[in-house]
C-alpha cells in the first residue's frame, strides 16, 4: 500500500471518528434538552393542578391518629383444647 494512501486513510479515519463523536454529543444534548422540557411540562402541570385544589387539612404533629374504642358483644362458639 502506498504511504500517501495510508496517510490519507488515517486522516479520513480520524476525521470520521471526530465527526461521530461530535454527532453523538449533539444527539445527547438534544435528548437531555427534550427530557428537561418534558420534566418542566410535567412540573408546570402538577403546579397548575395543585394550585386549583382546596387546601388539605392540617395533620397532627405526632403523625398518629388517636385510637378509637369500639364496644361490642360477642359469644364464644367453640374453644380449642390445647
Amino acid at each position: 500500500m502506498n504511504p500517501f494512501s495510508r496517510a490519507l486513510a488515517v486522516v479520513t479515519a480520524v476525521l470520521a471518528l471526530a465527526a461521530a463523536f461530535f454527532f453523538g454529543l449533539i444527539v445527547l444534548a438534544l435528548a437531555v434538552g427534550f427530557g428537561l422540557l418534558f420534566w418542566l411540562g410535567i412540573r408546570m402541570r402538577m403546579w397548575w393542578i395543585r394550585r386549583h385544589m382546596p387546601p388539605m387539612e392540617a395533620k397532627p404533629e405526632t403523625g398518629h391518629k388517636q385510637a378509637e374504642v369500639i364496644e361490642a358483644e360477642y359469644t364464644v362458639i367453640s374453644r380449642r383444647s390445647d
